[in-house]
């Protein structure tokens, strides 16, 4: 008889509830939206209260389908939870929010990043933890609460994410795990927490709020009484410390071990390698990978998929009422494939890779273009933006094939697209529910369902289509150097505003 899993993935815009089988096939799924709350300039916060409530009820949805589905009721044998890196969640001593919980689409603490910038301490922090602070990151979002909000800032008990938070409402437990604990505070060679990096951004303060540290496979806590009620779950249930977002994606996508990388096309453009050797660069993040001695290289930017869907509700609303607004628009793509344009797209609507505050743009747009070429202009602008990733965590091109998830990864326009701009094999896993997995997986090693990593790799495998580099890949080549030298035009012109 099959053991059950559940893996939560907590994103920007929904919580997904996953019920899967050991060998990784999806019993059932159920999914609600979340609230996203912009009440100020570069606020992106949300609800955590409502978090909540909404995640446990996707939780109960699952289960009741899964009961429908299977014609009897399913328990997991555990359950695990991922979500959206970075950000702030915070508790009071009461382990009650304190206030919204800022995003990782916040971005209100730009200015105090640029003095940082200015001042050395990013570059310190870069050598010490093996990554620059970026608006999102707890640190300077924590110095500007320190900054703006004292009051607040004293009251802080806990320093949670957003998968931290939801795990706490599941057992009362407040734990981080090993992936998730390396997001700002640990020391790139230790992988521990470091003190020095908490007075590096005038944090000290701090150091009992930082939540103890968990393996992301190890049971970080049981499903509470109150938290049963909530769910539906077993009162007891083991609950497993889970992972960071874009590593379950890795892990759910057969990416366990070095040699492979992994990218994940959604709202943020996340291009990540598991390492063996810690390694600084301002191309990259350095974090905790699956174990001690590992690491994962990650090169990020909020600046993938969230302009498709920006495209789609400013400009193609007649194709809203699908689920797949851009198959609808394959007859447009189509109609101008023969037509190759000058098109730049600069897709920086919430953030870019670089180090200036740089905004979006449509760069060579002419009267005689239509919605088709400017889809074709988003599509390829998000793309080459992740070859910029790729090109950091891999300039010697020593891999040659990439696994592909995220919600663009399904349209088979999409997987031709990234293979033809990186001109490496495209490998995209049968299997929507990468994060639920990789983090389900998590469960499955805490409970014994799997003996290791590797092991749940090779039960959970799943079918792959794949995507090969073909007769585009000269016109795209061209096509990213244009973008790559109007980037670095809209670089210049920025800095010399500055000046004037």
């Amino acid at each position: 008889m099959p053991a059950y899993l559940l893996g939560l993935d907590s994103g920007l815009t929904v919580t997904k509830a996953v019920l899967f089988r050991d060998d990784g096939a999806v019993v059932a799924a159920a999914s609600r939206k979340i609230s996203k709350i912009e009440n100020s300039p570069r606020h992106v916060e949300r609800d955590m209260e409502d978090h909540w409530n909404v995640s446990a009820a996707a939780i109960r949805e699952v289960l009741e389908a899964s009961r429908a589905k299977l014609g009897q009721a399913v328990s997991p044998a555990a359950v695990s939870v991922t979500g959206h890196g970075d950000g702030l969640y915070l508790v009071d001593n009461a382990g009650k929010p304190l206030g919204l919980a800022a995003t990782s689409l916040d971005s209100r603490a730009q200015a105090l990043l640029q003095e940082w910038d200015e001042t050395g301490i990013s570059s310190k922090a870069l050598t010490l933890t093996g990554q620059r602070p970026f608006p999102s990151s707890p640190a300077p979002l924590l110095a500007h609460l320190r900054d703006h909000d004292p009051e607040r800032f004293a009251r802080i008990a806990a320093i949670l994410s957003c998968k931290d938070w939801l795990r706490y409402c599941l057992t009362g437990r407040i734990a981080t795990d090993f992936t998730e604990a390396s997001v700002a505070f640990t020391d790139i060679r230790t992988q521990r927490y470091s003190l020095e990096a908490l007075d590096l951004f005038g944090l000290g303060a701090l150091a009992d709020a930082l939540p103890d540290v968990v393996m992301p496979d190890a049971i970080a806590g049981r499903v509470s009484d109150e938290a049963a009620r909530a769910t539906g779950l077993a009162a007891g249930t083991p609950v497993a410390a889970g992972l960071h977002d874009v590593t379950a994606c890795a892990v759910g996508s057969g990416v366990v071990e070095s040699g492979a990388i992994a990218i994940v096309a959604g709202t943020y453009s996340i291009n990540e390698m598991l390492v063996d050797e810690p390694g600084v660069s301002l191309g990259w993040n350095a974090r905790n990978g699956l174990r001690p001695g590992q690491w994962m290289n990650m090169s990020v930017s909020p600046a993938s998929s969230a302009n498709l869907d920006w495209f789609v509700r400013t400009a193609a609303r007649d194709a809203l009422q699908d689920d797949d607004p851009f198959a609808l628009l394959q007859a447009e793509l189509d109609a101008v494939a023969d037509d190759p344009s000058d098109i730049v797209y600069l897709p920086y609507l919430y953030g870019s890779p670089h180090s200036q505050d740089m905004p979006a743009c449509f760069i060579g747009l002419r009267g005689w273009h239509s919605r088709g070429h400017m889809l074709r202009a988003v599509a390829e602008g998000i793309v080459f933006n992740h070859r910029h990733h790729v090109d950091l965590i891999d300039p010697d091109r020593q891999i040659d094939r990439v696994r592909l998830t995220g919600g663009s990864s399904r349209n088979p326009f999409f997987g031709q697209l990234f293979a033809d701009v990186l001109d490496r094999v495209v490998e995209v896993p049968e299997m929507p529910e990468a994060g639920a997995l990789g983090t389900a997986i998590a469960a499955g090693i805490a409970a014994n369902v799997f003996e290791s990593w590797e092991d749940a790799r090779q039960r959970t495998n799943p079918a792959l289509h794949t995507y090969r580099p073909g007769k585009a890949v000269s016109r795209l080549e061209t096509g990213y150097d244009r973008y790559r030298d109007q980037a670095g035009a809209l670089m210049k012109s920025d800095e010399k505003a500055k000046v004037q």
